[in-house]
């Protein structure tokens, strides 16, 4: 206990004679700067001239000059001025005898401003002299005011009319703010408007300040007139660790007007994000807007596209159907996650259901299937027979029982759109026929 009691004595001992010390030592410096500061301060009011040395001659007169504190200037009376056409009296002395005082050069009256800008070119050493900014002229420029620069995005657009699908294919970010640091994980949101669905997205791209994604997004079911009075927005995100929440970058709206459509080749395109953020307002599906097969908004509610193949196989008499893929589809809850869906195929004849199918079930809001059934049908003229297909979009989860999303009902009896699909497969024979479909809901 003793020996611990002197130790702890002798380091408090060493740690006060060091305060002691390191107060003496700052209290010694700051006399030293004291002192440089009245030095500069009692220099500053005479500037001297560089190209003005001292006479090396005794003999030679030397004109006296005195300031006074205010900063006006007394010239000598006795002294000639040095630029006189008498050159003979330099060698005379004035009548006070003050040859071996140096010559001063003539010092102006300087105003506040002047004194300080003085100071400071004294103090730093880079002139001697005061600069009067008018004198500068055209040698010296103000500089350059930089510009941050936006980021950019660059996609391509491609427009297929006989799957009358819209591609809309991400290649990349470029410059993206540095605030966000070379570590950043960013993504970016395509929405085709004014549609209603969720939109789609690219995978993350970590620790990148120009992200390569070179993803690709598809709207069907509209023709080439309808996808010119649509705007593609693309929004892009970055992921903080520190919030909750993605943070906004900016965002781009591309009306499809102003797109190539002429090419067979997709075209790239190069713009700028803004960091505006456009309220998007809940409205009418496009289907609603601009499709004649949707019917009407008040009985009818799309939730999502489906792509149906047929092909009527007259010599065996049956239907050959091939469910491809979905697009958009809604939402039966609001629990978070990709659901699962499958469809379920049902033939009729006179109402009554004679052969049922089922695809396996994909996950997503945009599942493929490309799943192809064959279903056998009676004998005969198919105009005449009472036959038609229904499709039932089935989504579910792993905890939850699957429910109905909505129909798609392909017959004579069948809405528009059902009508002309079948049509085209009775009257074309062996030849394929595709077609997307508005999969109506069954809610009111």
């Amino acid at each position: 206990m003793m020996y611990l009691q002197a130790l702890l004595g002798a380091g408090l001992a060493v740690l006060c004679f060091s305060l002691v010390v390191g107060c003496a030592i700052c209290w010694r410096k700051g006399k030293h700067r004291l002192a440089a500061a009245g030095k500069e301060q009692a220099s500053e009011r005479i500037v001297l001239d560089p190209s003005a040395g001292l006479l090396g001659h005794a003999g030679t007169p030397v004109k006296q000059q005195y300031e006074e504190i205010e900063g006006s200037v007394l010239d000598n009376p006795h002294c000639p001025p040095a630029n006189g056409p008498d050159l003979g009296q330099r060698g005379k002395p004035g009548p006070h005898g003050r040859a071996s005082l140096p010559f001063i050069p003539p010092v102006q009256k300087a105003g506040k401003t002047r004194r300080i800008l003085e100071r400071r070119c004294t103090v730093s050493g880079d002139s001697w002299y005061y600069r009067d900014p008018t004198a500068i002229g055209h040698s010296q420029t103000a500089p350059d005011v930089k510009t941050k620069a936006r980021p950019l995005l660059h996609f391509t657009l491609l427009y297929s009319p006989y799957e009358m699908t819209l591609t809309v294919s991400v290649i990349g970010l470029h410059n993206l703010p540095k605030k966000f640091g070379p570590n950043c994980d960013s993504y970016v949101r395509v929405r085709l408007l004014p549609k209603v669905a969720d939109a789609q997205q690219t995978a993350t791209r970590r620790k990148s300040m120009n992200p390569d994604f070179r993803e690709s997004f598809q709207f069907s079911g509209y023709s080439l007139d309808e996808i010119r009075r649509f705007k593609l927005r693309f929004a892009a995100y970055v992921k903080e660790f520190h919030n909750l929440k993605d943070t906004f970058v900016g965002e781009l709206l591309f009306p499809l007007e102003q797109g190539d459509w002429e090419s067979d080749t997709s075209p790239t395109y190069t713009r700028e994000l803004t960091s505006t953020r456009t309220k998007l307002k809940k409205c009418l599906s496009s289907h609603d807007v601009v499709s004649p097969t949707s019917g009407s908004p008040a009985h009818t509610k799309p939730v999502g596209q489906l792509f149906i193949l047929l092909q009527y196989q007259t010599l065996a008499n049956r239907i050959k159907v091939m469910v491809r893929k979905a697009e958009t589809l809604g939402r039966l809850t609001r629990i978070p996650g990709s659901p699962d869906h499958c469809v379920i195929i049902n033939l009729y004849k006179d109402g009554k259901v004679i052969a049922t199918k089922e695809t396996k079930t994909s996950s997503g809001y945009n599942p493929v299937w490309n799943a192809p059934f064959l279903f056998d049908i009676p004998s005969g003229n198919i105009e005449s027979l009472a036959v038609s297909l229904e499709f039932i979009v089935m989504q579910g989860r792993i905890y939850t029982r699957s429910c109905v999303l909505g129909r798609v009902l392909i017959g004579a009896d069948a809405p528009e759109m059902g009508r002309m699909h079948w049509k085209e497969m009775s009257s074309r024979g062996h030849v394929e026929t595709a077609r997307w479909h508005a999969i109506q809901s069954d809610a009111v």
